[in-house]
Order: C-alpha cells, then sequence, then structure tokens
C-alpha cells in the first residue's frame, strides 16, 4: 500500500512512499518550465501515481490554511503574489500594501488556528477530491487526510535521516500561522517542543533584506548569501530590532511590528541598508541569521541532550547557516532533507501519514534523491531525431561515462550530462548537471556567458569522489551527498577547485560514492586520471531562472538555446556547431 503526497502551493509538485520508503517525487515545475510553479500539481500526480506500483490507499495533502487554502480555493491568490515578487507585475503602492497589512496578519499569524483547522480541513478536502476526480476518478475516493505544513516539514527530515532519536527543527518563511517549530523524534514519533510566530519569521526577515538589496523574494535569497562573502566582517546593530532568538521566551522576537515582506523590505531599505554598503549589509544579515540558528540549535540541544539534528524549510537552503550548526560542538550528526523548501511537502505529508498508518520505520538515511522521471534510449533517440535543428549531430558511444570524462578532462569541454531519473530537489546532484573542469578559473565566467547568465558574485558548486572529501576539504565533517552545506578548500587545493568554489574559499560538494550513482562516479574517476583530483564544477542542466531539466527534449533544448556544444544523453553524443 503506498501514500499519495500533495502541496498544491508554491513550488507544487507529488510523491509517493510505501513502508517508509520513497518510491517517485516530481515538482511541478519541471513539466510546467515555469520555475517554483503555484496550483495543482497535475501533471506530478499523473507521473507519481503511472509509477507506482503499490495500491495507492491514502491521500496526504499538506498545508491546512492561510495563504495555502485561500490559493487551493482562488489559485491566482498565490499566482498574483509571486508575480509580484518576481516583478512581473507591478508592485502595489506603499499606501495599498499598508491598506492589505491588516488581513495579511490575519491570514500569516492564521489566528485562531483551530477556527482555519475547523473550516480549512473540509474545504481542502472537498477541493482536493474535485480536482484528482480529472485525473483519475478511483483517486478522488481514497481516503485523504490534510497534514499541516510545518509537521509536514519536520516528517520529511525526519522519515529521511536514518536517526532514530532527532532534534528536529522546522524554519521557513511562514505556513499555517507558524514560521519554525522545534520537535523531537523517536522511533516514528514525531513529538513538537515549540512553535515559533509567523510574526517574527527570520525566514521573513531574510526574505525581505533580499528584497532590499533589489532582488526577488522567495528566489533570490542565495544571492544574498553569496553576496556576503565580498564584504569585510561587518556589525550592523540595527538588525538586532528583527527577529531575535530569545531563549526564555522561547521564541523570536523582534521590535519591528508585524508587516508584508516588501513592506518590512522597505523598511529595511530606508532605515537600515541606507547607512551601509549592500555588501556589508548582506554580510551582517548571514551572520545575524547564523547566530539566531546556533543560538536556538544550542538550547534544544541542551534541553533535550538530543545530538543528531534534523532539519527542513526554505531557510535551511542556507548552506553558511547549515555549516555553522554542523560545526557546532553539540551537534554530533546534522541531516539536511535535500528538498527542505515547500517542494519538499508533499514528501514529507506522504512519510508522516504513512508510519501513521502502517508503522513502518525505515532506521536507514536515504542513498539518493533520483526519485523523478527516467527515460530509455530509444526515447532518447526518437526525441533527438524530432530535432530540426540543421546545426544538430548525434551518434551513439558506447561507454558514455569514458567518453564525457575524456571530453571535459582532455578537451576542457562544458558539458550537458543527462543521465537516469530526475533529481528531487533544487540541486543537480549528477543526473541532470552541466559538467566542466574545476581547475581553470575561465570555467566560472564561461558557464556564466554561455548558459547561466547570472550574476558574477553567485559561485558554483562541485562534486567530488568521496574517498576525495577530505584531501580537498579542511572541515569536511561526514559524507555530504545532496550538497546542503558548504566546505572550505584546504589551501594546497584552492587552485584545484578555483572555479567550483567561492570567493572565501568555501565550496558547495556533492560527494559521490559509486553506490548511489555509478555511471557519475565513473565519471569523475576518469577525470580524476587525468587532472590528479577526483572532483568537477557541478551546475544544474538549465538556463537561469529555467526548471532544471526534465525529459531528453529539455536538454536538446539548452544545448539549442545556450552555448555549449556537447551533450552525453544517455549512450548518445550530441554535438552542436559552433
Amino acid at each position: 500500500m503506498a501514500v499519495l503526497g500533495i502541496n498544491d502551493s508554491h513550488d507544487c509538485g507529488s510523491s509517493a512512499v510505501s513502508s517508509g520508503s520513497v518510491i517517485s517525487a516530481v515538482n511541478e515545475e519541471r513539466f510546467t518550465k515555469n520555475k517554483n510553479e503555484v496550483g495543482f500539481p497535475y501533471n506530478s500526480i499523473k507521473y507519481v501515481a503511472k509509477n507506482t506500483e503499490e495500491e495507492i490507499t491514502d491521500i496526504a495533502l499538506a498545508w491546512i490554511g492561510g495563504n495555502a487554502l485561500i490559493s487551493r480555493v482562488i489559485p491566482s491568490w498565490d499566482r498574483k503574489r509571486r508575480a509580484i515578487w518576481r516583478r512581473e507585475i507591478p508592485r502595489p503602492s506603499r499606501a495599498t500594501l499598508h491598506l492589505m497589512n491588516v488581513p495579511y496578519k490575519l491570514i500569516q499569524n492564521q489566528r485562531p488556528r483551530m477556527l482555519w483547522k475547523a473550516f480549512g480541513t473540509p474545504i481542502s478536502k472537498s477541493v482536493t477530491a474535485k480536482r484528482l476526480a480529472l485525473i483519475d476518478g478511483d483517486l478522488a475516493h481514497k481516503r485523504m487526510h490534510v497534514v499541516e505544513h510545518h509537521l509536514s516539514h519536520a516528517a520529511s527530515a525526519y522519515f529521511t535521516s536514518g536517526f532514530s532519536e532527532a532534534l528536529i527543527i522546522t524554519l521557513d518563511g511562514s505556513g499555517d500561522g507558524l514560521s519554525g517549530t522545534v520537535s523531537t523524534g523517536d522511533n516514528g514519533e514525531i513529538k513538537r517542543l515549540a512553535e515559533f510566530r509567523a510574526s517574527t519569521s527570520l525566514g521573513i526577515m531574510y526574505g525581505a533584506a533580499t528584497v532590499a538589496c533589489d532582488m526577488r523574494y522567495s528566489e533570490d535569497e542565495g544571492k544574498l548569501m553569496s553576496l556576503a562573502a565580498y564584504s569585510y566582517p561587518a556589525e550592523i546593530p540595527e538588525l538586532w530590532q528583527f527577529s531575535v532568538y530569545d531563549p526564555k521566551s522561547k521564541n523570536f522576537v523582534s521590535k519591528i511590528k508585524t508587516r508584508n515582506e516588501i513592506l518590512l523590505a522597505e523598511y529595511l531599505k530606508d532605515h537600515v541598508l541606507s547607512k551601509y554598503d549592500r555588501e556589508s549589509f548582506a554580510y551582517a544579515v548571514q551572520k545575524h541569521a547564523e547566530l539566531q540558528v546556533t543560538t536556538l540549535v544550542r538550547q534544544w540541544i541542551k534541553e533535550t541532550g538530543i545530538h543528531n539534528v534534523a532539519v527542513a524549510g526554505g531557510f535551511f537552503s542556507n548552506v553558511l547557516v547549515n555549516r555553522a550548526i554542523e560545526h557546532m560542538p553539540e551537534v554530533e550528526k546534522l541531516f539536511v532533507f535535500p528538498q527542505m523548501g515547500d517542494g519538499g511537502l508533499s514528501l514529507g505529508a506522504a512519510a508522516y501519514i504513512d508510519f501513521s498508518l502502517h508503522g513502518k520505520f525505515n532506521r536507514k538515511q536515504i542513498d539518493d534523491v533520483y526519485f523523478g522521471p527516467g527515460y530509455t534510449n530509444e526515447q532518447i533517440f526518437n526525441a533527438l531525431k524530432k530535432s530540426k535543428n540543421k546545426k544538430i549531430s548525434y551518434e551513439p558511444i558506447k561507454d558514455p561515462a569514458g567518453h564525457a570524462a575524456e571530453l571535459v578532462a582532455k578537451k576542457n569541454e562544458i558539458l550537458l550530462w543527462f543521465q537516469g531519473r530526475m533529481e528531487y530537489g533544487p540541486r543537480a546532484l549528477g543526473n541532470r548537471s552541466v559538467i566542466a573542469l574545476p581547475n581553470d578559473p575561465e570555467n566560472r565566467y564561461k558557464l556564466n556567458l554561455i548558459i547561466k547568465k547570472r550574476p558574477f558574485y553567485q559561485p558554483f558548486a562541485s562534486s567530488m569522489l568521496e574517498g576525495e572529501a577530505n584531501r580537498l576539504l579542511e572541515d569536511c565533517v561526514g559524507p555530504n551527498r545532496f550538497m546542503t552545506s558548504a566546505n572550505a578548500v584546504r589551501v594546497e587545493h584552492r587552485k584545484d577547485l578555483v572555479a567550483a568554489s567561492h570567493i572565501d574559499y568555501t565550496t558547495r560538494p556533492q560527494m559521490v560514492s559509486a553506490k548511489e550513482n555509478k555511471l557519475y562516479f565513473k565519471l569523475i574517476s576518469g577525470i580524476a586520471k587525468e587532472t590528479g583530483f577526483g572532483a568537477v564544477l557541478n551546475t544544474s542542466l538549465n538556463k537561469h531562472r529555467r526548471p532544471i531539466a526534465l525529459d531528453p527534449e529539455d536538454a536538446i533544448w539548452t544545448l539549442e538555446n545556450t552555448g555549449a556544444t556537447k551533450l552525453v544523453i544517455g549512450d548518445y553524443l550530441v554535438s552542436k556547431k559552433a
């Protein structure tokens, strides 16, 4: 028996879990090509349901009330918010924003919560059943469960961590009236110890700081984190007015009254950023965030005596925050759920209901997140035949990994690489990747110019053989398979990873073993024979602001519409005339 998970808010998607194991998981953006897609994930549900051999007996729907409930009934609600964040439509005037702030507070804080739950649960079930009926009449009649937002986040981290006992922390902008929670996990049972108000959200504060720097809310926070490295250490005392973790009240407190993210961004811009340069502001915001989170973690480890920490929620996409936690002396092991944002809610909801119904607890950490669609060589060949681009040619190859290693290591090719099942989450982990030599500093600039077209200060990540991690990195704690934390590159290897590390000599690594990705391991091993070190620059197979490639057609489109000239896809080498 299997549980089908659904998230129909932003970054919507679907998952299937059976007896504690993930069967499949995918987000709707990969099908629609609209990043962080909002709405009901019809395509994702179709894929997951079709590829689940077990009988689907139950539906787990993430998120009860607030914006999600309104968007569930009126899908255009959240789409409009996101269009404003992305600057696709004009931003409302300040006067309008102040008027909107009254209902915003009611929706954000979701008070009284029992009332939201009483109305939200039956409405959500009814609306979802009608939409499921458009896909499959049988699905519409399955037992349906609605799982609270932060419980879904907590479950996603805990049930995939491999920890029998864990301290579980969730942090994000807001969801179901909260911006975060602290829980314990004990042999499958999750017990909540604390919850944090949405009105003092550290995630919203960080997002508002991103907007204050003329970036996009809920999309460009990684850019703010990257920009922070370009400043000398800077202290901004004004930031202590915003979202500070208070150990006495066990909550986040803020001297600035509740306001929506755009108004908060305007306040930050007028009263804080105006006094400092942008880089110093980014640095101080980042350090403020790290300090609040480590203070929180330290207190709850002391109170619970639990030293294994599992985290989820969009805030934990910040690899420097994760690094700060990982290196706390109080923390024994840290697990960051790879699809940490709301895109992972469907899996968390499904995992929670699966355990609640069947009691099967998987004590093994997930090895990989290759939960999406895969394609046969026949499907790849048919896609190649459909291409009408006269500049494109293709040929079969017997050894894709060996051929790719030669192109990268000997010819310094920036290579598009498409193999196996698609990764779940925001990181390319060797199945939908762009590969390049990390020891050529020009490759970072070439990638930005010919494929990504991103700001110069955003670094690229690395993939390295698990056995090479301790040799290349000076602070390697454990095998990070999912690019969820940052590490410092050893002085003697900074030139080797210059294109795959940041200006502060940190890299966001994926540590690869043959167990979870035999083909990718072989590719990197082949490059290591030529370079003397087992690492590559790895970035996602997509253009900037476009989702990671789903199918062969996406990979071919990326080759055709960027400056790349080589694609290894399945057992084919595809070339484009310059």
